[in-house]
């Protein structure tokens, strides 16, 4: 956010506008308060194999990955994972968001199980 509000004072209204950071923003913003709000869970957002309990949200987002884990009960969703313009989609590539995330699942850094005790102290901590 640090960068946006430095464009902002930088730039003029219309390249502000124009900006692809800026749009970027704007695309994810909307994504979170409007889009995967409503349904977390349509067809299109789920990955496979061993990525299969996670989300993903990628439209709007060109090259962009957005990834996600939900939960019902609590309502509750946890965005994990945003590649940056180092990791931009390019199948095959090392630098791959799905690569980056899979390696980042297999290490254990992120948890889909509700049982985890990481996962039960935010759900207690949580205040909507």
């Amino acid at each position: 956010m640090k960068r946006i509000k430095r464009l902002r004072h930088k730039l003029s209204k219309e390249e502000f506008r124009q900006h692809e950071i800026v749009k970027l923003t704007y695309c994810i913003r909307r994504a979170d308060r409007e889009i995967i709000s409503r349904d977390p869970n349509p067809p299109e957002y789920k990955l496979r194999d061993d990525l299969r309990k996670f989300r993903r949200y990628k439209q709007g987002l060109q090259r962009y990955r957005l990834f996600f884990c939900f939960s019902n009960q609590p309502k509750i969703i946890l965005y994990l994972y945003l590649n940056d313009e180092k990791g931009l989609r390019k199948s095959g590539a090392k630098s791959d968001p799905y690569q980056e995330f899979k390696k980042l699942v297999n290490k254990e850094v992120f948890s889909h199980n509700p049982d985890d005790p990481k996962i039960q102290k935010w759900i207690r901590s949580y205040r909507p």
